[in-house]
């Protein structure tokens, strides 16, 4: 069987089977398909996107596919949280039409060799130390938008830079899908939700809070101070973690959405980007101005 019905939530699992599924639902044209792409476990800022989709899709695709072709260190990937079985149930209290739960096979075939490239912005931030980790988002989000066929794809602000490549990339390619930039979702301590804080001791996570603490002094800082730099936000954020017990501060940046430039005297639609490792777990998160 290539899907499997439960409730209204249809688990299709074969590639084919969901592009003809998406097929249909186009030739009727009423009716209006909104995805949001996850690579499962799943949790209240999925569900958040989810939600959004529901508001604005008449059908609504959810994708569990962890990529391999995104992890630059194989431990990462083997050590990525997975609960099918848990997330299966929220997409069914949910209500949602279809899971796309494909196989590694049903992606990439053994002689797979196509890539796509956002050559530019893929050089910052995360792009520095996880070569190649953009290449491999691009690649599958265009694969699911092909197999799919959304008018409608809905991604989390946490990733902010991995939204700026996709939203280039659907641009350049003239790709037709309307893309949604939710925002972030956090815990009551302002940790930015993540599978990756399941791996969190409790006195990791009670650190972890603080990242976000650290953004809004920045933004605090930018609001409250005229022609203060980005060198001397950063400085003072880097300050503010290190305090904290934050150690391992992988970079902290403030740029300019539009073009990923770095800003010497930050404005208002400039972002602070920030990713920190505690304990094992990299962390990322942002903030607008």
């Amino acid at each position: 069987m290539m899907s499997k019905k439960i409730n209204s939530l249809q688990i299709i699992k074969s590639a084919k089977r969901m592009q003809s599924i998406s097929l249909l639902i186009k030739k009727s044209g009423r009716r209006t398909i909104a995805f949001v792409p996850t690579m499962g476990a799943l949790h209240e800022g999925h569900l958040a996107l989810i939600k959004k989709a529901k508001k604005v899709g008449k059908i609504v695709v959810v994708s569990i596919f962890v990529n391999p072709r995104q992890f630059s260190e194989k431990e990462d990937l083997d050590n990525y949280p997975s609960s099918i079985k848990d997330d299966i149930k929220k997409l069914r209290i949910l209500k949602i039409d279809y899971l796309f739960l494909p196989q590694i096979n049903e992606i990439y075939n053994p002689r797979f060799q196509t890539k796509v490239i956002v050559e530019e912005f893929q050089k910052h931030l995360c792009g520095i130390s996880r070569k190649n980790h953009f290449d491999g988002v691009t690649t599958i989000v265009l694969k699911l938008f092909n197999i799919i066929m959304p008018d409608v794809a809905i991604f989390g602000k946490k990733d902010l830079q991995q939204f700026i490549i996709i939203k280039t990339m659907v641009r350049e390619l003239n790709i037709n899908v309307k893309l949604i930039c939710h925002k972030t979702i956090r815990e009551k301590d302002g940790l930015a939700m993540s599978s990756r804080n399941n791996h969190l001791n409790p006195k990791e996570k009670q650190i972890a809070a603080g990242i976000y603490k650290g953004l809004k002094l920045g933004k605090n800082i930018f609001m409250t101070s005229k022609n203060i730099t980005s060198k001397k936000i950063v400085k003072l954020i880097h300050s503010f973690y290190r305090d904290l017990g934050i150690k391992k501060i992988e970079y902290i940046e403030i740029m300019n959405p539009d073009d990923m430039a770095y800003s010497i005297i930050p404005s208002r639609k400039d972002f602070i980007a920030v990713s920190v490792k505690i304990g094992g777990t990299r962390l990322i998160d942002n903030v607008e101005f």
